[in-house]
């Protein structure tokens, strides 16, 4: 069994997260019973979320999703990018292949697929990152400003492999491996320029051959849900191999705290070891906590489910409440101020909680994992919640609409917010069938 770094220090919670042998009885989450969780959920999901995206963002003649859109749905610029290609396929799959297999489902994700493929796929497991809303090409293939093009790639290995499963085209398992592969022979690479300053160094710090937390993380979450039905020892060794990367290496034992950054050699970066974005550590360690689960090791669960509480409270802002995503610091500093901290409150790292909380309080039965999701909720209800069915990509400290570096104000999102909904769906309903109970962790 791998073992995982736990240090006692005194920067760490003195509770330690236990797995009961029983199953404990719910009664209600966010004054709702757990039905009438999963109904507004479904609802949320079924008829506000979807049919949004009929109003416009997804192209019915051609196939694929415009994703800069006003809230009416109606199209604001029509490229397609393919990030929201890959995550459109994915959760569509999805939604097939855990919602009774409804045809319209496979059938969006299948359009998609085979637009992406004719117009976006370029040669040796690269792909164009934009093309117009009729498949003309807006960039090239690897866009190293951003790093958009390894989670590009690694969004479009996880929407093959998930359409695999529903649809089991050879041919989708085989562009998945491709894509994968071509992924992680340019991170290897020590002149790899993907990794990017999200703000927490200087601008004038070089990024090249860096190690990003985030990068294993994407690995991680395609991994994991891809081996639930899709057997292969490689890749079973692959996903062992950053989870143990993100469990003892990114993490700082000293500090208590998950580097998002290392240099290529996996060292420390000097002067910057007490840096954290509490956004993607919390996201890593849910993909991680569904690692525990499938492989059935209770000490890893454990250890992500207490370091995932850590970052959470060291990450939310108890003055203006909601989460600080992109910047921690353990040490104080010119630079390092409470506004620096709390400037970008980000839709997607509050599903990214409310996925890890629920599963925590579903295998432990813990009230604070409770407690803390219905704080989560209450403020992401408020902060990003609307009348369209589609969340609000961020806001600052004061619940203003943030305008960030690179993304539109316009951009909707088509992953995070129904991931969100989908894998607390699948948790309500495996309670609901424990007789509204807690689920044991070994089954």
């Amino acid at each position: 069994m791998r073992k995982y770094i736990t240090v006692k220090s005194p920067l760490q919670s003195h509770h330690t997260v236990t797995l009961p042998d029983e199953p404990l009885p719910v009664d209600t989450i966010a004054q709702k019973t757990l039905r009438e969780l999963k109904e507004n959920y479904r609802h949320r999901l079924f008829d506000l979320y979807l049919p949004f995206w009929d109003r416009g963002g997804y192209d019915e003649q051609r196939g694929g999703f415009m994703c800069y859109l006003n809230d009416d749905g109606t199209v604001y610029v029509d490229e397609k990018p393919l990030w929201f290609q890959a995550r459109a396929i994915y959760i569509y799959s999805l939604l097939y292949n855990e919602f009774g297999q409804n045809p319209r489902f496979l059938g969006i994700a299948q359009k998609t697929r085979d637009f992406m493929v004719r117009y976006m796929k370029a040669d040796s497991g690269l792909w164009y990152q934009r093309v117009s809303s009729s498949g003309m090409v807006l960039g090239d293939e690897y866009d190293d400003t951003t790093g958009e093009w390894f989670y590009g790639s690694i969004y479009v290995a996880e929407a093959l492999g998930e359409l695999f499963r529903a649809a089991h085209h050879e041919d989708d398992l085989a562009m998945m491996y491709e894509t994968l592969d071509a992924a992680l022979d340019a991170y290897d690479d020590p002149g790899y320029s993907g990794a990017w300053n999200y703000g927490g160094y200087p601008e004038d710090i070089s990024f090249t051959g860096f190690r990003v937390q985030a990068h294993s993380m994407a690995i991680i979450g395609f991994l994991t849900g891809l081996l639930n039905h899709h057997s292969d020892e490689r890749l079973d060794n692959l996903v062992a191999e950053h989870v143990d990367l993100v469990m003892n290496t990114y993490y700082n034992p000293e500090l208590c705290i998950a580097n998002e950054n290392l240099h290529h050699d996996y060292s420390r970066i000097e002067g910057y070891e007490d840096y954290m974005s509490p956004g993607h550590s919390v996201e890593t360690l849910w993909m991680i906590l569904f690692e525990a689960i499938r492989t059935k090791d209770t000490g890893l669960f454990i250890e992500a489910a207490n370091r995932f509480r850590r970052y959470l409270e060291l990450g939310w802002d108890y003055g203006f409440e909601g989460f600080g995503d992109l910047h921690y610091w353990v040490f104080d500093g010119p630079d390092r101020t409470r506004e620096k901290l709390y400037e970008t409150k980000s839709m997607w790292s509050h599903t990214e909680l409310l996925i890890g909380l629920f599963h925590i309080y579903e295998y432990t039965g813990e009230i604070w994992a409770k407690e803390w999701y219905e704080r989560v909720r209450k403020y992401a209800l408020q902060a990003f919640d609307t009348d369209y069915g589609v969340w609000r990509q961020a806001v600052d400290r004061y619940g203003i609409d943030k305008k960030r570096k690179i993304y539109s104000s316009k951009r909707k999102g088509n992953y995070h917010y129904p991931r969100y909904l989908i894998h607390n769906l699948l948790s309500i309903d495996r309670m609901i069938k424990n007789g509204g109970k807690t689920t044991i962790f070994l089954q």
